[in-house]
């Protein structure tokens, strides 16, 4: 193999990452975005798996992140989407607590 072909070109795989990397990072934002449109319309269950997701996808671009600045934001992103996560997993219960409770004394 020539010598030419062995060596890697940093700079085009590079760019080639930094595009999939920002690609991930739009998907990451629209997934929040979703979120916070299915919580505001009563879909906590839909809401959480799209800040699941979200969170993912954001500790996945914080591990290929070698500057601390956006790997700080990428993590206190993904940390925000979990504890979102939390709470509407405890709303949900106890929106279904009162559900029952309300049910209880009809049947």
């Amino acid at each position: 193999m020539p010598e030419s072909q062995a060596i890697p070109r940093p700079q085009a795989a590079q760019s080639g990452s930094v595009s999939k990397l920002k690609k991930i990072e739009a998907y990451a934002t629209h997934l929040v975005n979703e979120a916070v449109s299915k919580e505001k319309a009563g879909r906590l269950g839909d809401a959480v798996v799209d800040y699941l997701q979200a969170a993912d996808l954001l500790l996945l671009l914080a591990k290929n992140t070698q500057e601390y600045t956006p790997w700080k934001t990428y993590s206190d992103r993904a940390i925000a989407c979990q504890q979102r996560v939390r709470v509407l997993i405890a709303k949900r219960k106890l929106q279904e607590e009162a559900a029952e409770r309300a049910a209880g004394p009809l049947g």
